[in-house]
């Protein structure tokens, strides 16, 4: 039987006047091809996610139908909810950053307008505008911004011995002035560690509600999205902070891939201020960051 969720797409397509057809089989999901007479784009639907994907060239076409998509399929806000998400646990450098926004039905169409989705979705240069987007729709006591610099992280890590248990301790800590501010008690994150117990334990060690957890929440909740947002842009901006503070060509370097690159940015600080001046810029848990100061 067809998802009620993507058959409300197609009707909303047609009423567009855009033609649409299925397209080639995707695994768990449905692919919609959708014309307008002059450009194509893709709709890639997977009903266990809630979530949809548009793909295809940066066209009008592309651009509103993500936002009908968005609108149609997704984000249906029916009650205040706070959104927690984070930027920079899996990076080598800059700060680990939890947010949490609070999103009620009457701000939603806004933020929906706005493009307000997963940051995954959101190109790299519209980040800081769409956060500040954020700023400007949502109170600033119904939003919270974490941000634990690479220096502080470190000495955390090393007390706690796991990613997994600070970041928990962060998401407590995020939530809980907006919990206070918002008197809003629905919680939702994305599913954190394979298991419910680990941030369950630090809502309730800090009196706060329970948390629920769903797979790509970030997908499913327009909270969550929002808090994606802001934990990104601020995430981003702390690279290129500490980027101009080592004296760097640029922002630091995100994620944890380009190994030569990375490895680069961390002997340029090394030979600058020293192996212990790394701790100020970069996370020293990672392997590789352990190797290049002949601690593996």
């Amino acid at each position: 039987m067809e998802d009620p969720r993507l058959a409300a797409l197609q009707e909303a397509i047609e009423a567009r006047g855009w033609r649409w057809r299925l397209g080639k089989p995707i695994p768990y999901g449905t692919q919609v091809l959708v014309e307008d007479g002059r450009d194509q784009a893709t709709l890639n639907y997977y009903p266990k996610q809630g979530r949809t994907v548009v793909g295809g060239r940066n066209t009008p076409l592309r651009r509103a139908l993500e936002e009908l998509a968005l609108v149609t399929a997704g984000f249906v806000v029916e009650h205040a909810e706070i959104g927690l998400d984070e930027s920079g646990k899996g990076d080598w450098f800059g700060p680990l950053v939890v947010a949490a926004v609070c999103v009620d039905p009457a701000v939603a169409p806004a933020l929906v307008r706005a493009g307000v989705r997963d940051s995954k979705t959101v190109a790299s240069g519209r980040m800081a505008d769409l956060a500040a987007t954020i700023g400007y729709l949502i109170p600033a006591a119904a939003r919270a911004v974490t941000v634990l610099e690479p220096l502080a992280y470190n000495e955390r890590y090393a007390a706690a011995g796991n990613v997994n248990v600070l970041l928990a301790e962060l998401y407590a800590a995020t939530a809980a002035p907006v919990v206070a501010q918002t008197g809003v008690s629905a919680i939702i994150c994305d599913q954190f560690a394979q298991g419910a117990a680990r941030l369950e334990a630090a809502f309730a060690v800090a009196a706060l509600p329970r948390p629920r957890q769903a797979h790509h929440a970030e997908g499913r909740s327009l909270a969550v999205a929002a808090a994606s947002v802001l934990a990104t842009a601020r995430f981003q901006e702390e690279l290129a902070r500490l980027g101009a503070l080592a004296g760097w060509e640029g922002p630091l370097p995100a994620g944890a891939a380009d190994r030569p690159l990375l490895e680069r940015a961390a002997r340029w600080i090394i030979a600058r201020e020293g192996p212990e001046g790394l701790a100020r810029y970069a996370k020293l848990h990672f392997q590789p960051v352990r190797a290049l100061l002949g601690e593996e």
